[in-house]
């Protein structure tokens, strides 16, 4: 008799068969061709709005954020994640989830500072199924035919896509030099019959960015965002600034609507006498010389005017211990409920000003307030 596999012992085990991870995953990549081959057919030619560097640089700014968005779901998941070639094309708003024929999550999430509009994250029930097994500690082996989504689940995938886009949001400010900031995302369940335009405000045309999802070992499937055309030309008006208002109304030009060109300016002659360039002077320059350290004697130290500085206001907190929790357990947290500190009774507690530790001290109670009493002070 043969040895049989672990598969096989399970399936034994289990009264039935069990599918292998290898046609599980091929399962997912013809579910994906099967995606894209109905996407192909709701598209609306993009060449019209954008042009082709235009696509691109969308597509880099997607690709650069759920690339971070990638690493931060491996730290929580503690899998490898991968989020990569994004793939920019323009919808109509009622038929651009059409190609979606499975349950799915809408993720709305909108941006409230330094990019401003609203942001549509598309997931499968199962993807999201897969991530939240994970995080609460499970192996991610999750049957696509019973696929159960409470509210424990939707909250954690909603602090999943806050991680998410929170680090793509930085990944953003980074690339335009200023600070981007979002509102924390609203998980919700959708079928392909539901119109984008619902959760964008209205926008009849939308710009869909696919990016194919795979998690190592189990599964493989696509991840969609999606944007109102505006926001779309608010991104690329504040990557591209040098192409000036040629590049926004490329942006905006719409098929065989065009506008009057300015008329041109008489270029010089070749004849005609150049006045001469002045030229300036050139010098050596001259720098400070930076390499013996600069050390202050007690005569500058005495002249410093402390009183500039003394109305700054710190936050000083008291930190009495600390705990480590997965997710699950904060999830079954309730009233009653007892967290353990890593710190003994009557150890002493920490001062922290600031976000750094300064000092040490026990607790006292002063009338009805609790206070604390300095014991050592931290170098």
């Amino acid at each position: 008799m043969s040895d049989l596999t672990q598969e096989e012992i399970d399936a034994l085990i289990s009264g039935g068969k069990t599918a292998s991870t290898q046609e599980m995953l091929a399962e997912d990549e013809k579910d994906i061709q099967t995606f894209e081959e109905l996407d192909a057919q709701a598209q609306e030619d993009i060449t019209g709005y954008f042009t082709p560097d235009q696509i691109d640089a969308l597509g880099e700014v997607g690709n650069i954020c759920m690339g971070t968005s990638a690493t931060t779901m491996y730290a929580l998941l503690g899998r490898r994640v991968n989020i990569t070639t994004p793939k920019v094309g323009l919808y109509k708003a009622e038929n651009v989830l059409s190609a979606f024929q499975w349950p799915f999550l809408a993720i709305s999430v909108e941006f409230t500072e330094g990019v401003f509009g609203k942001n549509l994250l598309i997931m499968k029930d199962y993807d999201a199924a897969v991530i939240t097994d994970l995080l609460m500690g499970g192996e991610g082996q999750v049957e696509k035919g019973n696929v159960v989504l409470n509210e424990i689940h939707l909250s954690a995938m909603s602090e999943v896509m806050n991680q998410m886009i929170g680090s793509a949001a930085t990944a953003m400010a980074n690339m335009m030099s200023r600070e981007v900031n979002i509102s924390p995302p609203l998980v919700q369940r959708a079928t392909a019959e539901d119109d984008a335009a619902s959760f964008l405000d209205g926008a009849p045309l939308v710009i869909k960015i696919s990016f194919d999802m795979e998690i190592e070992g189990l599964l493989k499937s696509k991840l969609m965002q999606i944007m109102p055309v505006d926001m779309g030309k608010l991104l690329i008006e504040s990557l591209m600034p040098r192409e000036g208002k040629g590049a926004q109304k490329a942006a905006v030009a719409v098929p065989q609507q065009y506008e009057a060109a300015a008329p041109s300016q008489p270029r010089p002659s070749a004849t005609q006498p150049q006045e001469p360039k002045r030229v300036q002077p050139v010098r050596q320059a001259t720098y400070q010389s930076f390499d013996e350290p600069f050390i202050a004697s007690a005569g500058d130290i005495s002249h410093i005017n402390y009183d500039l500085i003394n109305d700054i206001p710190l936050q000083v907190t008291v930190e009495l211990g600390k705990a480590k929790k997965n997710l699950n357990e904060v999830l079954n947290l309730g009233i009653g409920s007892i967290i353990v500190l890593d710190k003994l009774a009557g150890e002493l507690v920490d001062v922290i000003v600031n976000g750094k530790k300064i000092a040490k001290g026990e607790v006292v109670v002063i009338d009805d307030n609790y206070g604390v009493r300095i014991t050592e002070i931290i170098k």
